[in-house]
């Protein structure tokens, strides 16, 4: 063989492995098992942080936080499957996908950036008396994701990898829950189409992502909170009837922020929305206590059918003895009404003090003058905190905690 032919079989040779290594670096790059954080199964880390002390971090001002990002926390969870590899191909196993917190890639023509195919949660972790870390029915959060993902074409998720994965990410950024009393740990699970496409059509790719945050009151408002002050606006709507108001969809939210920012600026805390009908107040669920001892809450369809709301209902019920009716509510009916809360993962169980109507500029207001919460109210929002909390001397309702082992 010539000079010039051993050169050219060299230069093909190195083309060859060249070509090889980028089509390898690409296969891994795009692969479903890739985000921008590295894999932690190699040294350990993984196994460190779960096995690692529960107690919370003494140098964080967990009593200052409001209800946000107020620190970046160690770990998310990811996971991606790719179409047609049905729910059985969601992990639960923590060396997979436990990540750095940080930042996932998508390509612009992901689904959800397109057509806003995606899903979420709202839970919470609490420090209970007892020093130990519990969630508050996680598999009622499965079970809702599930509905959501069947409505949105997702191939759902089995209640016991959503439940593992949720318990994994809080022993993994155990020191991020706040002390007993001082706030939460906020877990946002999402679910979400990945898969690059130009097409109107389910994704080829889809990704469960759970990130976190210490938190601590969603209305914020000093050491004595007070009853916050709604205002209704009747020009808007929150979801139609035969659409996605009952699923926790990511595009039920925008369409909110203008309307939810036009109230605030007008020295109102959230907006209710409905043409005379009360759907929610901003995004939690609206109940309304009468002097009988009923309370009622809109009825389900248009709205979520809230974590809290099904717990708070049942308290009502079992240990105070309310009737509880859950069919339309007006705001002329909110004119008898003698208490007023919403409630949610968020808000947790919150007093309101009055209603403005902004057609009107009449304002209902609860109580005497709406600066107090309702007796009713106050008892509901103690048992359910009790329960939360591990504070109960009865251990009523036990089956609601999850212990984080």
């Amino acid at each position: 063989m010539t000079v010039e032919g051993k050169e050219n079989v060299t230069r093909d040779i190195v083309i060859t492995g060249v070509a090889l290594l980028l089509q390898g670096l690409t296969s891994y790059y795009f692969s479903s098992k890739y985000c921008e954080s590295s894999s932690l199964s190699n040294d350990g880390s993984v196994d460190a942080a779960l096995s690692k002390s529960m107690e919370p971090d003494p140098s964080t001002p967990f009593e200052s936080f409001g209800f946000g990002l107020n620190v970046e926390v160690d770990f998310m969870w990811i996971d991606q499957i790719n179409e047609g590899a049905g729910s059985a191909a969601y992990s639960s196993e923590p060396r997979l996908c436990l990540k750095p917190m940080g930042e996932i890639r998508l390509h612009p023509a992901a689904t959800v950036l397109n057509y806003g195919q995606s899903l979420f949660e709202g839970m919470k972790a609490f420090r209970r008396i007892d020093g130990s870390i519990a969630l508050f029915r996680p598999e009622r959060n499965a079970s809702r994701m599930k509905s959501g993902a069947a409505r949105l074409l997702i191939p759902p998720i089995p209640e016991k990898v959503f439940v593992k994965a949720c318990n994994d990410l809080v022993r993994a950024n155990a020191k991020w829950v706040p002390p007993y009393g001082k706030g939460a740990l906020y877990l946002r699970p999402l679910l979400f189409g990945s898969g690059a496409a130009l097409g109107v059509k389910p994704s080829t790719q889809y990704t469960f992502c759970i990130y976190c945050s210490p938190v601590g009151d969603y209305f914020k408002k000093g050491s004595d909170p007070k009853p916050i002050r709604l205002q209704a606006i009747e020009d808007y709507s929150r979801a139609a009837p035969g659409g996605v108001g009952s699923v926790k969809a990511a595009g039920n939210y925008a369409p909110c922020f203008k309307v939810q920012k036009e109230v605030k600026e007008r020295g109102y805390d959230e907006v209710v929305l409905g043409n005379g009908v009360i759907e929610e107040a901003g995004a939690s669920n609206f109940f309304a206590v009468f002097p009988d001892n009923s309370i009622v809450t809109p009825s389900l369809g248009t709205i979520l059918p809230g974590i809290t709301r099904e717990s708070v209902i049942e308290l009502a019920r079992n240990i105070f003895g309310c009737t509880v009716y859950e069919r339309q509510l007006t705001l002329d009916d909110l004119k008898d009404a003698s208490e007023a809360f919403c409630c949610g993962t968020g808000a947790s169980i919150t007093a309101v003090g009055s209603v403005n109507i902004a057609s009107t500029e009449e304002s209902i207001i609860f109580g005497e003058d709406g600066t107090t919460m309702g007796p009713l109210t106050k008892s509901i929002k103690e048992s359910l905190l009790a329960i939360q909390m591990g504070t109960n001397a009865e251990n009523n309702y036990s089956n609601w905690i999850h212990r984080i082992e």
